[in-house]
């Protein structure tokens, strides 16, 4: 989860940054896969904790989050592997997920959803 301060992004120039850091793995040899590396890379020093209670996650893994932090958090995470989606999903949160899909959506109806 990021919150960014767009006013401190221009500021400290953070997309020459993070292209700088592309540029320099243009042939891999930094590192073999994604985007990840040159965001770590270019944020590192920037960056602050979240309040555990404004950002609930463990969703897509953790089967005993007290229902009252899910309830009053601004945002929820399904991290982990048991994504809503998926049938081997964790049931008690599948609802928290499902109210807010689309299922007539056109990208929808190629996927498997449960």
């Amino acid at each position: 989860m990021n919150v960014f301060d767009l006013v401190a992004w221009r500021k400290s120039n953070v997309t020459a940054h993070y292209h700088y850091w592309q540029e320099q793995n243009a042939d891999s040899t930094l590192w073999k896969l994604g985007t990840l590396p040159a965001g770590l890379l270019t944020f590192y020093g920037l960056t602050e904790p979240l309040d555990r209670r404004w950002h609930v996650l463990g969703l897509g893994y953790d089967l005993n989050i007290d229902n009252r932090l899910i309830e009053s958090a601004a945002v929820i995470h399904f991290n982990g592997n048991m994504k809503p989606w998926l049938k081997l999903a964790i049931g008690r949160y599948k609802p928290l997920w499902q109210r807010y899909v689309n299922h007539s959506h056109p990208y929808l109806q190629d996927c498997v959803t449960s």
